[in-house]
């Protein structure tokens, strides 16, 4: 988790939601708050997952990298549709 945070940490701005367990148990003491908390970037905050096509809209970014399992990709082509209507 260290890792991972020390890399998210060079985004400019970093959206988390909760991390659910993919096919494995839950690891004890991995939750997004801790992870959060480890995350150095100043432009960081956890979301609901309903709220993330709106906070992507509010980001002035050249590029956006969505990261997860299980059900993102349905976000992703929502994030993708409000690019193109912005273009």
């Amino acid at each position: 988790m260290v890792d991972f945070a020390t890399i998210l940490s060079e985004f400019d701005e970093v959206l988390l939601m909760d991390i659910y367990p993919a096919r494995e148990l839950p690891i004890n003491g991995i939750t997004s708050e801790v992870l959060l908390e480890k995350i150095s970037c100043q432009n960081k905050r956890k979301i609901l997952k309903n709220e993330l096509v709106e906070w992507v809209d509010k980001i002035e970014a050249n590029v956006i990298a969505v990261l997860g399992a299980g059900d993102i990709g349905n976000e992703v082509k929502k994030i993708k549709k409000l690019a193109q209507e912005a273009a």
